[in-house]
């Protein structure tokens, strides 16, 4: 029997990226809805509350991340550009969700003396529309000139995210909030790396092979990322869990 794999040489290199980028869309699509059923359960169970608007950004920001793992496999298998629009702005809704939930997970929980909003609550609102509509009017008057609108939108988001993700994880050390920003965190730094390839490669910057190897080690450390951050909300909830089960005290006894 040789040594040698009977994958060596034989493989076709279109074949091999394609399967590549099915497994990168889907790790991200699995990672995401892994992250969005513990952080609904966390919410549900541990602080037993409703969906508060930061929690709420979040969740829509990880379910934009299931939406492009789910429309990158559909534009892998069958080529449509419609459905390739939707990947990017997957993504741009990925990135522009996250960066209003960590503003918000900023804002609170505020210390009575600590500075207060710049800008009022329905100013999210405004800039979501405008995104949504910004985003649309791109999708149906597809040319040339749509395509520096997005990459705007991702640039300006992404920076939005890293700041108010760096400022949480400051105002909130030792919380839930500063916990669950940390492992976002790096998440929103690889979606940089991966978006700032991508503008690169289409102004002829970069090698064409280069940007494919940015974007697939890129999008599989976001799904790490973001499955790292299940784990992390997992274990918050487990910790909550044992401070109030009656069998981790009743070992032990209170002295007069």
């Amino acid at each position: 029997m040789g040594a040698t794999s009977p994958f060596v040489g034989s493989g076709d290199p279109a074949g091999t990226v394609l399967v590549t980028r099915l497994l990168a869309h889907a790790s991200i699509a699995v990672a995401a809805a892994i992250l969005l059923v513990f952080l609904g359960i966390y919410v549900r169970r541990v602080l037993a509350e409703g969906f508060e608007y930061e929690w709420g950004y979040l969740a829509v920001g990880i379910g934009a991340a299931i939406v492009y793992g789910i429309a990158g496999i559909a534009t892998d298998l069958t080529g449509y550009a419609w459905i390739a629009a939707f990947t990017e702005g997957a993504v741009l809704f990925f990135i522009l969700f996250i960066a209003l939930g960590l503003r918000a997970m900023y804002h609170a929980d505020r210390p009575a003396g600590a500075s207060g909003r710049l800008l009022p609550v329905w100013i999210d609102g405004l800039v979501i529309v405008g995104f949504i509509a910004a985003w649309w009017i791109g999708y149906v008057a597809a040319g040339a000139w749509t395509r520096p609108v997005v990459a705007v939108g991702w640039i300006g988001a992404s920076i939005w995210a890293v700041f108010y993700g760096v400022r949480t994880t400051r105002a909130h050390e030792g919380t839930t909030f500063s916990a669950i920003t940390r492992h976002l965190l790096p998440a929103i730094v690889c979606i940089v790396a991966v978006i700032v390839a991508d503008l690169a490669g289409g102004l002829a910057v970069l090698d064409r092979t280069v940007v494919d190897a940015v974007w697939i080690v890129g999008t599989i450390l976001v799904a790490a990322f973001l499955f790292n951050t299940a784990t992390a909300i997992r274990q918050q909830e487990g910790e909550v869990e044992r401070m109030f089960d009656r069998t981790t005290w009743r070992q032990q006894r209170l002295d007069d």
